[in-house]
């Protein structure tokens, strides 16, 4: 991790046998980066989500993000490891929780709150690494893209 605020660019050198070295930069999608083993049972779900301390709590309201169905929103988000845990209703708005692990095992507890066919999507998400929420925030708004 470099100092200053996360962003998702990679720079790369590439050096060969036949001179300049070439450089770009590539952006980096977090969710290329979720493990197909960051599925979570519901008791251990709650028990990280309560152990970390509420400053490692990171959100983020999605305006323009309508979530048309929760069946296919879930299969969307499963297709990058992003995984279902458990769905409540508060109101007329549906809260899913859903987890996901990137390398080295560091888990994202996910809390999403929207009402379906309404835009509107706000995203809590728990992590021992905060600091990489907005990583997260920019790779949930583009799975949703159209």
């Amino acid at each position: 991790m470099s100092d200053g605020p996360t962003n998702s660019l990679l720079q790369v050198a590439v050096k060969n046998n036949q001179p300049p070295v070439k450089y770009f930069t590539d952006k980096i999608v977090l969710h290329a980066l979720f493990s197909e083993d960051g599925r979570m049972e519901r008791g251990t779900f709650l028990e990280t989500w309560r152990s970390l301390p509420d400053s490692n709590e990171v959100q983020k309201d999605f305006p323009r993000i309508t979530i048309t169905s929760i069946d296919s929103t879930l299969d969307l988000l499963a297709a990058s490891n992003l995984f279902f845990i458990a769905k409540r209703k508060n109101g007329n708005q549906d809260v899913l929780y859903l987890s996901a692990r990137v390398p080295k095992g560091v888990p994202f507890l996910i809390e999403l709150t929207a009402m379906v066919g309404q835009p509107g999507l706000k995203c809590a998400v728990k992590t021992p690494t905060p600091e990489i929420a907005p990583l997260f925030f920019e790779s949930l708004e583009m799975l949703f893209k159209p």
